[in-house]
């Protein structure tokens, strides 16, 4: 009977343990692997080439914090999964775990999905075509031919608190069309995330008259999950714990070493 009693108590301990491990595992969409969403182009932030749903050897500043994240969480499988910036702010579950690709935190966001604390904060940029006279205010980008891709805070800025004398041109469902615009000359500038129009700039000089600018927003970026979303609390903590480590701080000079942008008032 002594026999009996302390191997079943042995057995108990075994299974609570199990179950302790169990309930400490982070709740990823799959067992053992984190799947990040991600869009490109994203000059600095994802690098790599595109192959249907995935991206094969990713680098970038985000790639990068994607990585660093399931060190973090002691994940030690990653899978890149495509998710279009344009559908990201659908109600429906997502095949992500989170997503990585310059989104700002807003509150109309947060209201159909679940935003992780801040990894990178960002300004408004303005990207002008070549030849054009460069504006030095605010209100000289009210005369102008201006773009933005498709729900943005960049296009959210124009409409709602420059108001310019044209209607915007929008572009959707990535920042490729608007570049194209600028590029062709069809846009007088670009008003889009200042890492995002410099990357661009700095990977295709001379196709534009350069960044002239940056107005001053105070956004954040986070990355994009479910709403309600159980893997807040893993995600966040990892983000913070990566930014008092310097791993953000040093990914981000590695890939989006832009020297200051001016600001205009």
């Amino acid at each position: 009977m002594k026999r009996f009693l302390v191997a079943a108590g042995v057995a108990a301990l075994a299974v609570t343990s199990a179950a302790g491990a169990q309930s400490l595992a982070v709740p990823t969409k799959k067992a053992g692997k984190l799947t990040v969403g991600f869009d490109v182009p994203a000059p600095g932030f994802w690098n790599g080439r595109a192959t249907g749903s995935t991206i094969k050897n990713p680098t970038g500043f985000e790639a990068g914090l994607a990585k660093a994240i399931a060190t973090q969480l002691k994940i030690g499988k990653v899978q890149y999964l495509r998710a279009p910036f344009s559908g990201l702010f659908s109600p429906a579950t997502k095949p992500y775990d989170f997503a990585l690709e310059e989104v700002t935190i807003t509150p109309a966001r947060a209201k159909v999905v679940t935003f992780s604390t801040s990894y990178f904060d960002a300004n408004q940029g303005v990207l002008i075509r070549k030849g054009l006279a460069k504006p030095k205010s605010i209100a000289a980008l009210k005369k102008l031919q201006l773009c933005a891709q498709s729900t943005t805070t960049g296009l959210a800025y124009i409409q709602h608190k420059l108001r310019p004398s044209k209607k915007p041109l929008v572009y959707s469902p990535s920042s490729t069309a608007a570049f194209d615009a600028v590029e062709a000359g069809k846009c007088d500038a670009l008003i889009l995330d200042v890492p995002i129009v410099v990357s661009q700039s700095k990977k295709k000089p001379g196709a534009y008259g350069g960044v002239v600018g940056q107005i001053v927003t105070h956004e954040g970026y986070g990355a994009v999950m479910d709403h309600g979303s159980k893997l807040k609390p893993d995600i966040d903590k990892a983000i913070k714990a990566l930014k008092a480590n310097g791993t953000i701080n040093k990914l981000q000079k590695k890939w989006l070493p832009f020297t200051r942008v001016p600001i205009l008032k």
